[in-house]
């Protein structure tokens, strides 16, 4: 292994969460899937952090009488137990459309506000404490002693920043996931065009997300951004939209939904087609994707990370358990292929990534 200032980190770290139009089971998208990731996780030796949606949860215990609520929410802190007794990572995920959602006509309605900073000031702080509490309780009653110290948003809303700031600055929370520079949705008020950092880590503006600022307080990990060429995205294309409607899904979680439900696509359009020699340009992440492409896209990425100009190299490598249920196999050939191939590469959690800057390895990058 080489010294610290050359070696790649990459933080693998998984949105455990339902659908975002609050379709889906929590046995099914959360549950298994995840208890089988981890098995795998474990043969190759590896701790991933999970970012648990504790909106939903809340969700969940407040209309526990409805359908199997109550056992869906015991899923899900059954499945944190289950993660702390292996020793991965639990940090805190929330999507804010639960905080409006209804229940009317014996369904459920998520609300339209998918980013987080569109919730009023008041709203915000609530969500907030009441999601860290409930973590932290949870956390205290299995004995967890990994603090909470970061969060991850729900479709990547965090926008505007600066009541979420105080929040977690008062709760120690110290490290913010995401966004992606360039992403840009217009019906969830938000834009990352002007991001000034695309991969290193920085000291986020209070007012601003996307400036870098002057004082050391939350730290932003921007995602790490990578691409498709032109085989690639056409053996993709063929794979994933053309193929895959020849193919029965198993989507035993799925029922009769209407279609306004069903319908919800607030972050539909986000990745765009270029007609340059990167057609399609997307963040690192591991979902339902093949092997081929797990592989292909990992090495575009680490190249940019290893070639960038900041000494503290960090990938992060985003997950969904939820579109696990057909690329296990993929998954475990892709991570023994990472092990095996890049001799550089250590996985870590962020809590290690907290922990190398509490200890001053990582600088992140500040306005002077």
């Amino acid at each position: 292994m080489k010294d610290s200032n050359s070696k790649i980190r990459v933080l693998l770290e998984d949105d455990n969460e339902i659908l975002g139009n609050g379709l889906g089971h929590t046995m099914y998208r959360q549950y298994l899937p995840t208890i089988r990731y981890v098995n795998i996780l474990n043969k190759h030796n590896i701790r991933s952090t999970f970012y648990i949606d504790i909106a939903h949860l809340l969700f969940l215990k407040k209309h526990k009488e409805f359908r199997d609520f109550e056992t869906q929410a015991n899923n899900i802190i059954d499945l944190i137990a289950y993660l702390s007794k292996k020793e991965m990572d639990i940090q805190l995920h929330i999507h804010s459309q639960w905080v409006h959602a209804e229940i009317r006509n014996n369904e459920v309605y998520v609300s339209d506000k998918w980013n987080i900073g569109q919730l009023t000031k008041s709203e915000q702080i609530k969500l907030a404490e009441e999601c860290i509490n409930e973590l932290r309780q949870i956390k205290s009653s299995l004995n967890d002693k990994t603090l909470l110290n970061s969060f991850k948003a729900g479709s990547w809303g965090l926008q505007p920043f600066d009541v979420l700031y105080d929040v977690f600055k008062e709760n120690g929370i110290k490290v913010v996931m995401g966004p992606i520079k360039g992403l840009k949705i217009a019906s969830l008020d938000m834009d990352y065009s002007g991001l000034e950092s695309e991969t290193a880590p920085f000291f986020c503006d209070q007012e601003d997300i996307n400036l870098i600022g002057k004082k050391n307080d939350i730290v932003v990990l921007p995602m790490t951004p990578t691409y498709l060429n032109w085989p690639d995205f056409l053996r993709y294309l063929y794979q994933i939209k053309i193929k895959s409607r020849n193919e029965r899904e198993d989507n035993i979680d799925l029922f009769d939904a209407p279609n306004e439900i069903t319908s919800l696509k607030p972050l539909a359009g986000k990745d765009k087609l270029s007609l340059s020699s990167k057609p399609f340009q997307t963040h690192l992440k591991m979902n339902a994707q093949p092997y081929w492409y797990l592989k292909n896209t990992f090495k575009r990425a680490y190249k940019k990370i290893k070639d960038n100009d900041f000494p503290y190299k960090l990938m992060v490598l985003e997950t969904h358990t939820k579109d696990f249920h057909n690329s296990f196999n993929d998954i475990d050939l892709f991570l023994d292929h990472i092990k095996r191939e890049y001799d550089d590469v250590e996985f870590v959690t962020i809590s290690d990534v907290v922990k190398d800057l509490e200890m001053g390895k990582l600088i992140p990058l500040i306005k002077k």
